[in-house]
C-alpha cells in the first residue's frame, strides 16, 4: 500500500514512483492538489489493483498505458481536468470492478469495448463532454450494480441490451440528448431502486414490463415527450418514495402509481392526466409534496388527503375539479403551500385555513368560491401570498386583513366585494403586490396606502366604484412600477406627485371625473393613460386654453374671489420657498458633486432622473448614501460585526428606526455599469423565503471605488458567533438543543429553495456556519446566497482579491477545492460541515483533530465507538440531554456524514437533507411530548 490522501503535497506524480515499488498493489493520491499529467511510468507497478488520483488538478489525457494494468481492479479519476477520449484499450481491464472518470472533460464516444469488462461493478462517467451512442455492448457487462452517465451529451436510443444487466441497482441517465423509447426490456432489471431518465427526449409510453422493477425506489422521468396510459402493472411498485412524471404528454387514470405506502413526493405537473385523484394517495403518511397541477382531473378532491400529516405542499391547480374544499384538510397542519387556482371548485372558503399555523401561501384563483372572507384567514401570521381573484366572493374586506403583516401578495381582483377598502391595509409593510380591480369597492382611497413602502409591482384598483380625489401620498410609491386606478369615480386633480415617481412604467387613471391641468411632470405618459377625463387638459391631452366666458367670471361671488386671492398668495409664497429650496439644494450637490453616489439607483443613468436598479418588498425606505455614512461614521471598524472574503459587514441604525446590515465590497468602479451583476442582483433582490437573508438595496461611490448591499439585519448575529466565539453579554445563554435542530432545519430549508424552487437555480458555494445568521426569534437565515457567482463572473483586474470564491477553508467539499466547479452537491458538503458543528460545538479546522484527521473523519470514527468515547461528538454545552434528545443529536451527524461523503454522486441532495432534518425534528418533538 502506498496512501498519500488528504496530505498537502503537490505539485506532478514523481514519474519514478513505481520505480521501487515493483509490488506495490494499492497506490491513493486522492486530493493532495497533484498537478500536471498522469506519468506513463505508472504502468511499471504491473500488480496494482487500485489506482486513486482523484480530487486532484491533473490534466491532459488518460495515457494509454495505463491500460497494461492487467491486474487492475479499481480507477479513480474523479474530480480532475482530464481531456481526450476513452480508449478502446480499456478492454484490457478485464479485472475491473469500479471505473470512476466523472467530474473532467473528456469526450467521444463510450467505446464499445466496455462490454468486455464483464466484472464491472460500477461504472461512473457523469458530467463529462461523452457524446455518440450508448454502445450496445454495455449489455454484456453482466456484474453492472451502479451507471450513471448524468450530464453529458449522448445521442440515440437506451440500448435494450441494458435490460440484461440482472444486478443494476442504478441507471441514471439524465440531461443527455437521448431519443426513442425507452426499452421495455428493462423491466428485466428486477433489482433497480433509481431509474432517473429526466431531461431528455425520450418519446413513447412506459412499458408494462416496468410492473417486475418491484424493488424501484425513484422513478424520474420528468421534461421528457412520454405519452400514453400508465400501465396497470405499475400497482406493483409498492416501495417507490420518489415519483416525478412532470412535463410530459402522458394521459388517462394515475391509480396504477399510487400504491405506494412510502411516498415522499409525487410530481406528476403538466401532463393530460384525467379522471378522479385516487384516494389512495391518503395512504402515504409521509407524503410531504404532492404535484398534480396542469392536468385534466375531474371529480372532487379526496378526503383521504387529510390523512397525509406530513403534507407541506399541495399544487392541483390546472385541473377541473369541482365541489368545496375538503375539511379533511384541516389535519394536515404542516400544510405551507397550497394551490387550487384554475379549477371549479366552489362552496365558502374554509375558515379552518387560519388554523393551519405553517400556511404561507393560499392561492385559490378562478374558481367558483362565494360568500365572504373568513375572519379566520386573517389569524395566518406567515401568510406570504393570498391570492382569491376570479371567484364570486362578496361582502366587505375588513379591517382585520391588516393582521397580515408578512403578506407580500394580495390579488382579489374580479369578485363581488363592496364597501370601502380597509384603512388597515395600511399596516402590511411587506406588501409588494396588491390588486383589488373588478370588484363594487366604494368611498377613498385610503391615504394609509402610502406607507405600503415596499410596493413594487403594481397597485391596481380599477374596475370599482372608488370616489374622492387621488391621495398624494399615492406618489410616494418610490419603487411601484405599475399603478391603475381606472374606471372608477374619481374627482380632482391628478397629485404631481404622481409625475415624480421614477419607477412606474405602467399608467392607467383613465375613465374617471379628474379634473384640471396635468403637471408637467405627467407630460411624457401617453394620452390613453388619462382619456375619459372631460375635464382634464395639458400634455399629453389637449391644451388648456378654454377660459371662463365674462359672463361666467361675473357670476364668481365675493367670497370665491377672497378665496381664489388667498390661494393665489399662498402659492406664490410657496413658489418662492420652493425656489430658494431648489437653489439651496442644487448648491449642496454642486459642492458634494466629486461624491456623487447612487444608492438603490444606477449610476450609468445620464439623465437627470436616477433609474431603480431593483426594488425589494421587505425594504422600508430608500437607502441613502449619506445616511449609511452618518449611521456607520463613515464604515467605522467599531460598526463591524462581520467580515470575510466578500467582505466586511457593517451595522446601520439608520434615521427613520430601520436597522440594516451594510456589506462593502471593494471594487475600482460601479458594479452597476455591468448589466450582467445588474441582471443577477436584481435576481437577488426579488428572492424570498424564511430561512434566507433579505437584500434589501444596492449602493454605489465610483469615486471612492466602494460597493454597498444592504441586507436585513439580524440581531442575534451568526451560528458561528453562538458556537465559537465567548458572548459578550453575560446573559447570553448557549444554544439548546431544540435551538440547534431548528436551525438545521432552517439552513437545509433555506438551502432547498435556492437549488430546487429557484429559477434559475442558485449555488451557495461558500456556506459555513457564520453565513448562517439569527434573527429575534433565533430563527436561521442563510445568508451571502448567489454573491460569489456574480461577482465570480465579473471578476477582473477590479477586485483586490479573489481567494473566497472558492469557498472557506473547513468547509470545502473535494471536487470544489480541487476543479473549482460549484454544484448543488458541494453546498451539500459544506452544510454537512455545519451540521457537525451544531451537533459538537467545535470549529471545523479544531485543534483536537490533529495533523492526520479532519471533522469528518473524527465524527466517521467516533460514531463507531461506544459509550464516552461517542459521546465526545456531542458539545458539552449541551448536557445532559434527554435520551429522545441524544437519539436525535446523533441521527444529525449520520445525516451530516451522508452530506459530506467523499463523492459527490453518493451525497443526498439539499431536499432529501432537508425531509430527513424534519424527520429528525418531528420525532424530536415526539419523544418529547411523551417525557412530558
Amino acid at each position: 500500500y502506498l496512501v498519500l490522501s488528504n496530505n498537502n503535497l503537490s505539485g506532478p506524480i514523481p514519474r519514478n514512483i513505481c520505480s521501487n515499488t515493483s509490488n506495490l498493489e494499492h497506490l491513493i493520491l486522492s486530493e493532495v492538489q497533484l498537478l500536471g499529467e498522469i506519468p506513463a511510468e505508472l504502468r511499471l507497478c504491473r500488480l496494482l489493483k487500485q489506482l486513486d488520483l482523484s480530487n486532484n488538478t491533473l490534466n491532459g489525457s488518460i495515457p494509454v498505458e495505463l491500460y497494461e494494468l492487467l491486474e487492475l481492479t479499481d480507477l479513480y479519476l474523479h474530480n480532475n481536468s482530464l481531456v481526450g477520449s476513452i480508449s478502446p484499450f480499456i478492454a484490457n481491464l478485464s479485472n475491473l470492478q469500479t471505473l470512476a472518470l466523472f467530474h473532467n472533460n473528456l469526450e467521444g464516444n463510450l467505446p464499445g469495448e466496455i462490454g468486455m469488462l464483464s466484472k464491472l461493478e460500477i461504472l461512473y462517467l457523469y458530467e463529462n463532454q461523452l457524446s455518440g451512442d450508448l454502445p450496445s455492448e454495455i449489455g454484456n457487462c453482466s456484474s453492472l450494480q451502479m451507471i450513471d452517465f448524468f450530464g453529458n451529451r449522448f445521442t440515440g436510443e437506451i440500448p435494450v441490451t441494458i435490460g440484461r444487466l440482472k444486478e443494476l441497482h442504478l441507471l441514471h441517465l439524465r440531461q443527455n440528448a437521448l431519443v426513442g423509447e425507452i426499452p421495455a426490456t428493462l423491466g428485466n432489471c428486477h433489482q433497480l431502486t433509481i431509474l432517473d431518465l429526466a431531461d431528455n427526449r425520450l418519446s413513447g409510453g412506459i412499458h408494462p414490463s416496468f410492473g417486475y422493477l418491484e424493488s424501484l425506489e425513484q422513478l424520474m422521468l420528468y421534461n421528457n415527450s412520454l405519452e400514453g396510459n400508465l400501465p396497470t402493472s405499475l400497482i406493483n411498485l409498492a416501495n417507490l418514495t420518489r415519483v416525478n412524471l412532470s412535463k410530459n404528454k402522458m394521459n388517462g387514470s394515475i391509480a396504477a402509481l399510487c400504491s405506494s405506502r412510502s411516498l415522499l413526493s409525487f410530481d406528476l405537473t403538466n401532463n393530460a392526466f384525467d379522471g378522479d385523484i385516487p384516494p389512495e394517495l391518503g395512504n402515504s403518511p409521509s407524503l410531504e409534496r404532492l404535484r398534480l397541477g396542469k392536468n385534466q382531473f375531474t371529480g372532487r378532491i379526496p378526503g383521504s388527503l387529510g390523512k397525509i400529516r406530513e403534507l407541506s405542499l399541495l399544487d392541483l391547480s390546472g385541473n377541473m375539479l369541482s365541489g368545496p374544499i375538503p375539511a379533511e384538510l384541516m389535519l394536515c397542519r404542516k400544510l405551507s403551500h397550497i394551490d387550487l387556482n384554475n379549477n371549479f371548485l366552489s362552496g365558502l372558503v374554509p375558515p379552518w385555513l387560519g388554523g393551519l399555523p405553517q400556511l404561507g401561501e393560499i392561492r385559490l384563483s378562478s374558481n367558483q368560491f362565494s360568500g365572504a372572507l373568513p375572519r379566520e384567514l386573517f389569524n395566518c401570521s406567515k401568510l406570504l401570498v393570498l391570492c382569491l381573484d376570479g371567484n364570486s366572493l362578496n361582502g366587505t374586506l375588513v379591517g382585520e386583513i391588516g393582521n397580515l403583516l408578512s403578506l407580500n401578495v394580495l390579488n382579489l381582483n374580479r369578485n363581488q366585494l363592496s364597501g370601502p377598502i380597509p384603512a388597515t391595509i395600511g399596516k402590511l409593510s411587506k406588501l409588494y403586490e396588491l390588486q383589488l380591480s373588478w370588484n363594487s369597492f366604494n368611498g377613498d382611497i385610503p391615504t394609509e396606502l402610502g406607507q405600503l413602502q415596499n410596493l413594487q409591482s403594481i397597485l391596481d384598483l380599477s374596475n370599482n366604484n372608488l370616489t374622492g380625489q387621488i391621495p398624494p401620498s399615492i406618489g410616494t410609491l418610490s419603487k411601484l412600477e405599475a399603478l391603475d386606478l381606472s374606471h372608477n369615480q374619481l374627482i380632482g386633480e391628478v397629485p404631481p406627485q404622481i409625475g415624480d415617481m421614477s419607477s412606474l412604467g405602467k399608467l392607467n387613471l383613465s375613465c374617471n371625473k379628474l379634473q384640471g391641468k396635468l403637471s408637467k411632470q405627467l407630460s411624457h405618459w401617453p394620452a390613453d393613460a388619462f382619456e375619459g377625463n372631460l375635464n382634464l387638459c395639458g400634455s399629453p391631452l389637449d391644451p388648456c386654453n378654454n377660459l371662463p366666458s365674462s359672463k361666467q367670471q361675473s357670476a364668481l361671488s365675493e367670497t370665491s374671489v377672497v378665496v381664489i386671492s388667498a390661494i393665489s398668495t399662498l402659492a406664490a409664497i410657496a413658489l418662492l420657498a420652493l425656489i430658494v429650496a431648489t437653489f439651496l439644494k442644487q448648491r449642496r450637490e454642486y459642492v458634494k458633486r466629486a461624491s456623487e453616489v447612487n444608492c438603490t439607483y444606477s449610476s450609468s443613468s445620464s439623465q437627470a432622473r436616477r433609474r431603480l436598479l431593483f426594488q425589494n418588498g421587505a425594504a422600508k425606505q430608500d437607502y441613502k448614501w449619506e445616511d449609511i455614512m452618518q449611521a456607520t461614521k463613515h464604515l467605522s471598524d467599531e460598526f463591524v460585526i462581520g467580515s470575510g472574503g466578500s467582505g466586511t459587514v457593517y451595522k446601520a441604525e439608520l434615521p427613520r428606526g430601520e436597522t440594516v446590515a451594510v456589506k462593502k465590497i471593494s471594487w475600482k468602479e460601479d458594479l452597476l455599469l455591468n448589466r450582467s451583476f445588474t441582471r443577477e442582483i436584481k435576481t437577488l433582490g426579488r428572492i424570498r423565503h424564511r430561512h434566507l437573508v433579505k437584500l434589501m438595496g444596492y449602493c454605489s461611490n465610483r469615486v471612492a471605488g466602494l460597493n454597498l448591499l444592504i441586507y436585513e439585519y439580524m440581531e442575534n448575529g451568526s451560528v458561528w458567533d453562538w458556537l465559537h466565539r465567548k458572548p459578550v453579554n453575560i446573559k447570553k445563554k448557549s444554544l439548546d438543543w431544540e435551538a440547534r435542530i431548528r436551525i438545521a432545519v432552517g439552513l437545509a430549508q433555506g438551502v432547498e429553495y435556492l437549488h430546487h424552487d429557484c429559477v434559475p437555480k442558485i449555488v451557495h458555494r461558500d456556506i459555513k456556519s457564520s453565513n448562517v445568521l439569527l434573527d429575534s426569534n433565533m430563527d436561521s437565515h442563510l445568508g451571502d446566497f448567489g454573491l460569489a457567482k456574480s461577482l465570480a463572473e465579473n471578476h477582473d483586474s477590479n477586485t483586490e482579491s479573489n481567494s473566497w470564491f472558492a469557498g472557506s477553508y473547513g468547509y470545502i467539499a473535494p471536487e470544489y477545492a480541487y476543479t473549482l466547479k460549484a454544484t448543488e452537491k458541494s453546498d451539500v458538503y459544506s452544510m454537512g460541515i455545519v451540521l457537525m458543528e451544531l451537533v459538537s460545538g467545535k470549529m471545523p479546522t479544531d485543534a483536537c483533530f490533529g495533523v492526520d484527521m479532519d471533522m469528518v473523519r473524527w465524527v466517521e470514527t467516533r460514531m463507531e465507538m461506544q459509550g464516552s468515547d461517542r459521546g465526545e461528538l456531542i458539545d458539552p454545552a449541551l448536557k445532559p440531554l434527554l435520551p429522545g434528545e441524544e437519539s436525535a443529536a446523533y441521527q444529525v451527524l449520520e445525516i451530516a456524514l451522508q452530506c459530506t461523503k467523499t463523492t459527490a454522486q453518493e451525497r443526498p441532495s439539499s431536499r432529501q437533507a432537508s425531509d430527513q432534518l424534519i424527520h429528525v425534528l418531528n420525532n424530536r418533538m415526539v419523544d418529547f411530548d411523551k417525557m412530558t
